[in-house]
């Protein structure tokens, strides 16, 4: 049975050296007039000192959760896992796990079907599917075909161990984000 092409992004799974914790998150600022969506699992990166998402093929270096902000309408605090790129016209805070020994879970692209030998390379990220505003889920995923021994990217640990798994087009593989920590 293939493997289905249903991204999520980047799922925390672990630890780097097998710590079952899946991190806790951390809170940052995010500008008031930002107006780029962001999806849980989606790869982020800080610039000036705010929270962003990152650009397609470039992993960065933490991973979106949520955020919270005091919606204008009802002056009431708002918590939502995903941002729908409006602008929020106050200060609002996001939830990464910036952890840089987390390990996530991300599915592959269907360019290149990964291989066991890809195993301990790096490959970069892509945006193949749109974030879905109905869930908030991310339409991040490895980009196979980048697989290199160039430190950049996501490293690959392995495969996801779920019984529907395939070594095949659009796996689930065990990574963490080399740009964050630089492990060899």
């Amino acid at each position: 049975m293939a493997n289905t092409d249903a991204p999520f992004g980047f799922r925390p799974s672990g630890k780097v050296g097998g710590n079952p914790d899946n991190g806790a998150l951390s809170e940052y600022a995010i500008k008031s007039d930002y107006a780029v969506a962001m999806f849980q699992g989606d790869l982020v990166i800080f610039n000036a000192g705010h929270v962003q998402i990152s650009a397609a093929g470039t992993v960065g270096n933490m991973v979106f959760n949520g955020l919270k902000y005091d919606d204008n309408t009802t002056n009431k605090p708002t918590f939502k896992n995903f941002f729908d790129g409006t602008a929020l016209g106050v200060q609002g805070e996001v939830f990464v796990y910036d952890d840089p020994y987390q390990v996530y879970e991300a599915q592959g692209d269907s360019a290149t079907a990964p291989t066991q030998a890809m195993v301990g390379l790096y490959m970069d990220s892509v945006k193949t599917h749109a974030g879905n505003s109905t869930t908030g889920i991310s339409g991040d995923e490895l980009d196979v075909s980048t697989n290199s021994t160039t430190l950049t990217g996501a490293k690959v640990l392995g495969f996801a161990q779920t019984p529907d798994n395939e070594i095949a087009a659009h796996a689930v593989m065990r990574c963490f984000i080399a740009d964050a920590v630089h492990l060899n």
